[in-house]
């Protein structure tokens, strides 16, 4: 079946026309509604309605449609009573057939709405009359008999007719009584409803009728249809299949074009995405590209940065090497200069005790022929003297003999008469020119004077034979007194005269409590320029302390942390001498070891044990030889098999952090190690040390106990292992001097672990740096701005600043920490000892007025120390470059030149 179209339908011939007029009555009382103008009003109420109308049931409202009937849609605007377009290829016969059936099919639908109408009224008009049945005194009216149509149509659900009829609503019950007057009106209404009924059921039997008529009618027209000219058909076909397949085609070519262009239109979709997508794919290969060239560059620019960065860490490491070779050869320079100068004096004072023996030599023999000289003369005089009793003696007897001859001639004369016999005697005596007798007055002088002669004869051999005595005597002492000749290379002085030797005038001018100090601004103007020097760099700090008073005289950033180099040996003095007695020494012992045979060195931590006796480099050092002595006496003669050290005083690493790897071994620096001999140095008196001191203690400690093949080991002493041997180094007041005048690296860090031992600290670097910084502040010192990372100062990451630095150089100078004054004893004299042997300034006060520390690694060059005025004044000062620019030499030479210039100035 075709689709059953509700749009109104068009007048059929025969059927009534006109619009029926609604009843006066039923629109006054407002029970009715406006009725569809296609529906008679009917005139007259109770007009039964035609008993061959059936309703419609449900079943035909819901009838399915055939399968076979096509629906076509329909597009917009197109009229639904044309009816569906033929096929294309549709027979025309079974399309007028198909047009015969829709209109049957038409006007059955028209009738079962006819119908459906007819009940609705029905429905409508029995609900009127049950309202108006129902009696006022019998509220409950709805209770009527099962099955009564009025009563089944009143509560049937309400149903919409379209324009037709109105919907009712049952009557509401009434909770009042009703009057008189709503009962007349209800039943004028129920009235009026029975007569509207009436002339609805009339309307439509009238209409059912006129659609029977139009059904008779139309079967007449299509059986006229039907009946028409198979030529008219054929042609109407042709002509109608001509226009399909026109309008097919119009509609295949549309459809054509449509898809060209949606091809089109998708082709060039597709080519713009397409398009897009090679854009897009273009925009990310590009980027891509960028990405990689900009990777690629960055790669470059890093390559690059990293080989010129590599390239600046090469050249800044063959500078440093540069520096530290020109560094180390000059150190070397001046370790050989400071050799050759130690030579020269070792050589000097030899020649000078030789000279000294001489003189001694000489002067013992002028004493000696002085004495034998005295002896001579001594005895010359005696002989003189018994040569003159002799004379005496003799002159005696001869005047005897004169007289008794006198005494005969004067008896013979005396017999002569008037003549005294004294006469005679006073004339013998008189030597006047009248004597009697001149001949034997003539003989008597010449025997007294012959006698004379003799003597002194006899005197000067006796002289000469003593001075050629005591020649002899001088002669062999000169030449050692066995006979042998002179030296070759003896110098021969002809008429040498020992100088006369006086009391040495004082080096220093004595302090003076009357001197004046300096004035701040005059010496601020004197020292501001020397520091501007460009060789110290731009990281330089300095002060200046009057020690009397405590008085800041200069300060330049003197509580910035500076690298100190080697003038933090410093604080470590301070710390052993105010941790350690004075007195203390360190010990190094032999004890036996687990096999028969083994000896263990035990290692005290005395980097100064010597190979050498007495030693070269530390005055006072205990020596291998006396251990080994000791060694040996308590074996009793069993021989050494192997030799173990133990090293287990020290702990932790052998190099601190900071150090290079260059430091150690080197010339300056060595492994700490709790057993070392000469200072870890490989021979006594050279510079080079050792990469392993231990063992090469036990190889010398063998070689001194006659066994220089046996092995050596590290290793660690036994358990109440017996005693074989002793030995103790100087006193820590002699070794503080030697590490300070030297500069000596290991001894430092030697005696800083054992500061770390005494406080109870690990025998570390780490141990050691925090021991000195708790003396330090034991002592009353600020430590603020301190961090060590070794004792020595070779570490670049020590900091100290120069105000603690010059804090420890006054209260070393003024006595305000006890026994700290033993560092001025070891700090180097400028021109005279120690790592300021050869730096002096000239100028009023130097040389010897400047004691002081010196620093020195690559890049820093440091200096603190004590200096007397020209006036006499005792400044502490500190100057610390750790940014030097120049050479080594240079900056020396300008921190040489700030403390000439403190030493020279009056500064008032």
């Amino acid at each position: 079946m075709g689709e059953i179209s509700s749009s109104p339908r068009e007048q059929q011939p025969g059927e009534p026309d006109g619009t029926p007029e609604v009843p006066p009555s039923a629109a006054a009382s407002g029970d009715a509604t406006t009725p569809d103008p296609s529906i008679p009003t009917v005139g007259a109420p109770g007009t039964p309605a035609p008993d061959d109308v059936e309703a419609p049931t449900a079943d035909d409202a819901e009838a399915p449609v055939p399968d076979d009937i096509d629906v076509p849609a329909l597009d917009d605007g197109e009229d639904p009573a044309a009816g569906p377009a033929a096929p294309v290829d549709a027979d025309p016969a079974a399309t007028t057939a198909e047009q015969q059936g829709a209109a049957q099919q038409g006007a059955a639908s028209q009738g079962v709405e006819q119908q459906g109408a007819v009940q609705q009224g029905a429905e409508q008009q029995g609900a009127v009359q049950e309202g108006a049945a129902m009696d006022p005194a019998e509220p409950d009216a709805a209770e009527a008999e099962p099955g009564h149509p009025e009563t089944t149509a009143s509560t049937a659900p309400e149903q919409t007719v379209g324009p037709l009829v109105s919907e009712r609503s049952a009557p509401e019950q009434v909770t009042e009584q009703p009057t008189a007057e709503d009962a007349e009106a209800r039943r004028a209404a129920a009235e009026q409803a029975a007569a509207d009924l009436a002339a609805v059921k009339q309307w439509a039997a009238e209409r059912a009728a006129a659609e029977r008529a139009a059904a008779e009618d139309a079967e007449r027209a299509a059986a006229a249809q039907a009946a028409l000219d198979q030529a008219d058909v054929e042609r109407a076909r042709v002509e109608q299949a001509a226009a399909d397949l026109a309008a097919v085609r119009e509609w295949a070519a549309q459809q054509a074009a449509a898809a060209r262009a949606a091809e089109e239109q998708a082709a060039a979709e597709r080519a713009a995405v397409e398009e897009a997508e090679a854009a897009r794919a273009a925009a990310e290969r590009a980027a891509v590209e960028q990405a990689e060239a900009e990777r690629a560059a960055a790669e470059r620019a890093e390559a690059d940065r990293v080989a010129a960065e590599r390239a600046a860490e090469e050249e800044a490491a063959g500078q440093r090497a540069a520096a530290a070779a020109a560094m180390a050869a000059e150190r070397a320079a001046f370790e050989q200069e400071a050799a050759m100068r130690a030579a020269a004096e070792r050589a000097a004072a030899e020649r000078a005790a030789a000279d000294r023996a001489v003189a001694d030599r000489a002067a013992a023999a002028e004493r000696a022929v002085a004495a034998d000289r005295a002896a001579a003369e001594s005895r010359a005089a005696s002989e003189q003297r018994a040569a003159a009793e002799q004379r005496a003696a003799a002159d005696r007897a001869a005047g005897a003999r004169d007289q008794r001859g006198e005494r005969g001639q004067t008896d013979r004369v005396a017999g002569r008469p008037g003549v005294p016999a004294h006469a005679s005697g006073s004339v013998a005596a008189d030597p006047g020119p009248a004597g009697a007798t001149p001949a034997s007055g003539r003989r008597r002088a010449g025997a007294g004077s012959g006698g004379a002669r003799l003597a002194k004869v006899l005197a000067a051999a006796v002289l000469a034979l003593v001075l050629v005595a005591a020649g002899v005597v001088f002669a062999l002492d000169l030449v050692g007194g066995d006979g042998s000749a002179v030296a070759e290379d003896a110098e021969q002085v002809p008429d040498a005269v020992l100088p006369e030797l006086t009391d040495p005038d004082p080096v220093l001018a004595p302090l003076s409590a009357e001197a004046p100090v300096p004035d701040p601004a005059a010496l601020a103007a004197v020292l501001t320029p020397l520091l501007a020097d460009p060789v110290f760099g731009t990281d330089l700090s300095a002060q200046v302390v009057d020690v009397a008073t405590g008085q800041v005289l200069f300060d330049r950033d003197a509580t910035d942390p500076s690298t100190p180099a080697s003038t933090a040996k410093l604080l470590t003095a301070l710390a052993a001498v105010t941790t350690l007695k004075p007195t203390d020494t360190l010990s190094t012992t032999v004890v036996a070891g687990s096999a028969p045979g083994e000896v263990v060195l035990v290692g005290g931590g005395d980097p100064t044990l010597s190979t050498t006796a007495p030693s070269v480099d530390y005055p006072g050092a205990a020596t291998v030889a006396d251990l080994a002595a000791q060694v040996q006496q308590a074996l009793g003669g069993q021989p050494v098999t192997s030799v173990v050290v133990d090293n287990s005083l020290f702990s932790g690493p052998l190099t601190a952090q900071g150090w290079g790897a260059e430091d150690a071994p080197s010339t300056y620096a060595a492994p700490v190690t709790a057993t070392a001999v000469d200072g870890a140095r490989l021979t006594p008196g050279s510079t080079p040390r050792s990469g392993s001191p231990g063992t090469d203690a036990g190889a010398a400690l063998a070689a001194a106990l006659g066994a220089p093949e046996a092995p050596v080991s590290l290793g660690t002493a036994p358990a109440g292992a017996r005693t074989l041997g002793t030995v103790e180094s100087a006193p820590v007041a002699r070794l503080v001097e030697q590490a300070l005048t030297a500069s000596d690296n290991l001894l430092a860090e030697s005696l800083a672990r054992h500061v770390a031992l005494a406080r109870g600290l690990p025998a570390t670097f780490d141990g050691a740096a925090q021991a000195i910084g708790a003396a330090l502040a034991e002592a009353g010192l600020d430590t603020a701005g301190l961090a060590l990372s070794d004792a020595s100062g070779l570490s670049r990451d020590d900091r100290v600043p120069a105000r603690l630095l010059v804090d420890v150089l006054r209260a070393a100078a003024d006595g305000s920490i006890p026994d700290a004054d033993l560092l001025l004893s070891g700090l180097p004299v400028a021109g005279y000892d120690g790592t300021l042997t050869d730096r002096v300034s000239a100028g009023p006060g130097s040389p010897g007025s400047v004691r002081a520390k010196t620093g020195t690694l690559l890049g820093v060059n440091d200096l603190a120390g004590t200096v007397q005025t020209a006036d006499g004044r005792l400044l502490a000062f500190a100057v610390l470059a750790d940014g030097a620019t120049g050479s080594i030499t240079a900056t020396e030479t300008a921190l040489d030149v700030v403390a000439a210039a403190l030493a020279a100035c009056g500064c008032r």
